[in-house]
């Protein structure tokens, strides 16, 4: 008979199971608000490109000078804090991951080409901006919808990752590396959740910025918190909707679970609804606040606790769906405390030196 999951791997795992989790969670989050920086915000900036509006363009025009700074500080973010979560999720679920990824291989393969691409557009737009003109609409057009091909794909191997059932079959019907899960009922209303999700998160950082021009620049602080907050109140309260809509797509036991049967997965959910109504709401709310800078980043405070327990809810819905097709961790571990401790330091120091480039560019940025 052949076997649904993968064999495991006869090494043991570097690190206690509980520490890495942890650690996958931790880098992930950090990873998570960077790419919704880098994907919302190159979907927000295109829009507001293509935006002939006059009576905003001055004030549009000080907000992409700023992002076509920020972007590239952004996408080295992202991909920095990409490195460690996705090497935990090699270290948890590697038999699950590395079988997916093998059977879209053909696609796989192309996300690093499709990175450093949109990377060079993102230099290209803010280096060469004001040279381009009007040709700049078309190069932040190619960012955008690189960085959501990108998405596309990481979508389509992390939902095939949740069906090892599906990996013989697949195999057997397609070998050259071709396959795609966009017949699995989750995965548009998965990408879906992701990009609304983004957009907010960025509409957010938009506002923000607003909230740190209102000393020098009040008329832009002011349309930058409108405008942010108007982007992340819609899509927060668009992407309820379709969070819902995914719930539903789920194999029946793992919504059983949410839903009543695993009291973890269920508090995550409940709590998680609650905190997403809610900010969608305060989002919207905040338009007419008498002090919109103290409502902004009390909204941002809010977010964040939501993401984070996002971040939870998504991983609970991972173990829920793994623990159905009969997944189960290594029992051996033989710790490996040096490189652990050279990882901490190295993703210390990432985190340090990205946030010293967010301080400078905000900095010179204010400055000019």
């Amino acid at each position: 008979m052949d076997p649904v999951i993968p064999i495991a791997d006869p090494l043991p795992l570097p690190a206690p199971p509980l520490l890495s989790w942890a650690l996958l969670q931790l880098t992930f989050l950090l990873h998570l608000l960077a790419m919704n920086v880098v994907w919302g915000g190159s979907l927000l900036a295109l829009h507001w490109r293509l935006s002939r509006r006059e009576e905003d363009a001055a004030h549009r025009a000080a907000l992409l000078a700023f992002f076509a700074k920020a972007l590239p500080v952004a996408i080295a973010a992202a991909v920095t804090l990409g490195v460690a979560p996705l090497l935990f999720v090699q270290v948890l679920y590697g038999r699950l991951f590395f079988t997916s990824a093998i059977l879209m291989a053909a696609f796989w393969l192309s996300v690093v080409p499709l990175v450093i691409v949109a990377y060079y557009g993102a230099y290209l737009i803010a280096f060469r901006g004001e040279a381009l003109g009007s040709r700049a609409r078309w190069v932040a057009g190619v960012v955008a919808l690189l960085f959501t091909a990108v998405a596309f794909l990481y979508t389509a191997n992390f939902t095939q990752m949740l069906r090892p059932d599906t990996f013989l079959a697949a195999y057997r019907a397609e070998g050259r590396g071709l396959v795609l899960s966009l017949a699995d009922p989750t995965f548009w209303p998965r990408l879906l959740h992701t990009l609304f999700g983004a957009v907010a998160v960025a509409g957010l950082g938009v506002a923000l910025y607003g909230a740190w021009r209102r000393g020098d620049a009040p008329d832009l602080s002011a349309w930058a918190i409108r405008r942010g907050t108007t982007a992340f109140g819609v899509s927060t309260a668009v992407n309820i909707v379709i969070g819902l809509v995914y719930l539903m797509t789920l194999p029946r036991p793992v919504l059983l679970g949410l839903v009543g049967g695993d009291a973890h997965g269920t508090g995550l959910l409940v709590l998680g609804i609650v905190l997403a109504v809610g900010i969608a709401g305060h989002g919207l709310f905040a338009l007419g606040a008498k002090d919109p800078v103290k409502a902004t980043t009390a909204l941002a405070g809010t977010l964040l606790l939501t993401v984070v327990v996002m971040v939870l809810l998504r991983d609970r819905v991972r173990t829920l769906s793994l623990h159905l097709a009969g997944f189960e961790q290594p029992a051996t571990v033989a710790a490996q405390w040096g490189p652990f401790l050279v990882f901490a330091a190295c993703l210390l120091a990432a985190v340090g030196t990205i946030a010293w480039m967010a301080r400078a560019l905000a900095r010179g940025a204010k400055m000019a």
